[in-house]
């Protein structure tokens, strides 16, 4: 069954936005983007939710680390930027149960703030839980947003006008969160509309980021790993101090037995295997910033730099 909302079921959802205003909230004003960057607009709107999202999550932000792709994006120029699905932490709680108790207390806020509202019996805008991965220690959450493309989502039987955003949170890796926890403006590009306030989050440091990059590049299998190189070769390209990088990889080694040596000669050896597809990246490329598909036309002689870039760190 498909349910459509009214005229003013939609203003409702729209008015639990903190972040924007309602006219920033358009196609048009995607689109004005999409012609700037050459990323999608319906890519573009997502990022949108990711900044209201994170500014939603700010009550609880001194037990979490934004980490991952989409944090990656909030260091680099905006031209070589990305577009990315999910947003994932680090958290300073150890035990998942206390952990799922405090984002149950922020879903209590949100509702008593009237910023997560049900809907003909479809919650928008809290923290739902999902699963927990024990191998990988993470807590799953799914936080829905209205759409402004007419997505549909199956939710209890029905269709609803919505978009998700998968929310990932690791507890596993309480006992280092960041090695430097950088507390700055989220930087996407889409903040040159202006949203209302800037959303300040503790932030990974490029470091650390780095880290992450040559932890995920050690997998050489999945289309995933072409965000993960990518990612690689714009945070190579920034100023980044060695020593905290080899300090977190010495702690990660003494923590997983694996060598120093051989996690960053795996590393490299993935990203320059991903540099003989050519063709697959240029798929990829639909949703990198302009400056990020040139880089992406070097594809081949771009990873090769970043392989010794990352011999070189050690």
């Amino acid at each position: 069954m498909r349910i459509t909302f009214s005229v003013e079921e939609k203003i409702r959802l729209l008015s639990t936005i903190q972040v924007w205003k309602r006219e920033q909230l358009t196609q048009e004003v995607f689109r004005k983007l999409q012609i700037k960057y050459g990323i999608p607009p319906y890519l573009i709107e997502t990022l949108f939710w990711h900044l209201e999202i994170l500014h939603r999550l700010q009550p609880v932000s001194e037990f979490l680390v934004f980490k991952g792709g989409t944090c990656v994006q909030s260091f680099v120029n905006p031209m070589f930027q990305r577009a990315s699905n999910d947003l994932d932490f680090n958290t300073t709680i150890e035990n998942p149960n206390a952990l799922m108790q405090k984002m149950e207390d922020l879903n209590e806020q949100l509702k008593d703030r009237e910023i997560a509202v049900e809907m003909q019996g479809v919650q928008y805008g809290i923290f739902e839980y999902e699963s927990k991965d024990v191998v990988s220690g993470t807590l799953n959450y799914r936080h829905r947003m209205p759409s402004r493309f007419g997505e549909y989502e199956h939710v209890s039987g029905k269709d609803v006008q919505a978009k998700s955003i998968k929310v990932q949170v690791n507890y596993k890796h309480s006992w280092l969160p960041a090695i430097n926890k950088v507390m700055k403006p989220v930087g996407f590009f889409i903040t040159e509309v202006a949203p209302l306030n800037a959303v300040v989050f503790p932030h990974e440091s490029i470091e650390d980021l780095i880290v992450d990059k040559l932890l995920a590049t050690n997998e050489h299998t999945g289309r995933e790993r072409f965000k993960d190189v990518y990612d690689l070769m714009v945070l190579l390209n920034l100023d980044y101090d060695r020593a905290l990088i080899n300090n977190k990889l010495a702690l990660i080694s003494g923590r997983t037995k694996r060598d120093v040596g051989e996690l960053v000669r795996s590393s490299a050896g993935t990203v320059m295997a991903f540099g003989e597809r050519y063709d697959e990246a240029r798929g990829f490329a639909s949703m990198v910033a302009r400056a990020g598909k040139e880089l992406i036309k070097d594809w081949e002689i771009g990873c090769e730099r970043t392989a010794e870039k990352i011999m070189g760190l050690v």
